[in-house]
């Protein structure tokens, strides 16, 4: 696949020449790699659509000025959209993401609400609140990293991330380029991730939106947990479903139940029985 460009936005494609779109947004510190399974895995499950694998700013290959912001991120990534809508003179487009990416969606649902068709929010992080950024726990755990963990080795420091994502050793030189990224870049996109807060203006008419499914692995942190469940607490008559011994990127380790599940509930806003999730109500 050719890496295109939008303004900052770097991104790859697959069957541009479809009517309907799927982005894929991805989770905090990685980038478009992580959609490899799905890239492959296209011609058996997401056939006859358009699939862009977009970098988040400050992410992969694309590029942005000053701090990142999850605020700033979902006006670019909206600019994104609303430039492939009109190109492909189509309504909507379909949106699968994972973690940060999912903060960045929901942003973009709660402006433009008429540019998303299906939406599917993987391992969301909600905060209940903002810490001031000075008192914020990222710059104690940036402060720890600069004065132990970059007395490491790098192999160390690849390998704790692989551990703490989840993930083989196959995907180590993709893990690797972490260390491209500096401590205060770094620190800036996690304090973003962990403290997003829900926006407090949605609309009645958004809160009844019925295409939008919420997944949470078991094994992943308990926020994720407690953020999905709000999720579904809010936007009521969307589906909820667990997936057993799932963790955050179960789109890498479970591929092919990821993709299986996303597919057809984009197709056709179906979740087929599997002893492997368990739907909530």
């Amino acid at each position: 696949m050719t890496l295109k460009y939008f303004k900052n936005l770097a991104y790859e494609e697959i069957g541009a020449e479809n009517d309907e779109t799927i982005l894929f947004l991805h989770t905090k510190l990685l980038d478009k790699w992580i959609w490899t399974r799905q890239k492959e895995g296209y011609d058996k499950y997401f056939k006859d659509f358009h699939c862009i694998f977009l970098d988040l700013p400050q992410h992969g290959e694309s590029k942005s000025e000053g701090e990142f912001t999850i605020k700033k991120s979902s006006q670019e990534i909206s600019e994104f959209i609303k430039n492939l809508i009109s190109s492909k003179k189509t309504d909507s487009i379909n949106i699968i993401s994972i973690g940060l990416g999912t903060s960045i969606a929901i942003e973009i649902l709660n402006e433009n609400p008429q540019m998303i068709s299906n939406l599917i929010l993987s391992s969301p992080e909600i905060s209940d609140f903002k810490e001031m950024k000075e008192l914020s726990v990222t710059n104690r755990l940036a402060k720890t990293q600069s004065e132990h963990l970059n007395e490491k080795p790098d192999q160390f420091i690849v390998n704790a991330y692989l551990r703490y994502f989840g993930i083989s050793k196959e995907y180590y030189s993709y893990m690797e380029r972490i260390l491209d990224r500096s401590i205060k870049e770094e620190k800036e996109i996690a304090y973003e991730s962990l403290n997003y807060t829900l926006p407090k203006n949605f609309s009645k008419e958004l809160l009844k939106k019925e295409n939008i499914l919420i997944t949470y692995g078991s094994k992943e942190d308990l926020n994720c947990t407690k953020s999905a469940i709000k999720l579904k607490e809010i936007f009521t008559n969307g589906k909820l479903i667990e997936i057993r011994k799932g963790n955050h990127l179960w789109n890498i380790i479970d591929w092919e139940l990821f993709n299986t599940i996303t597919s057809n509930f984009i197709k056709c806003n179906r979740i087929e029985e599997n002893p492997k999730i368990r739907i909530l109500e």
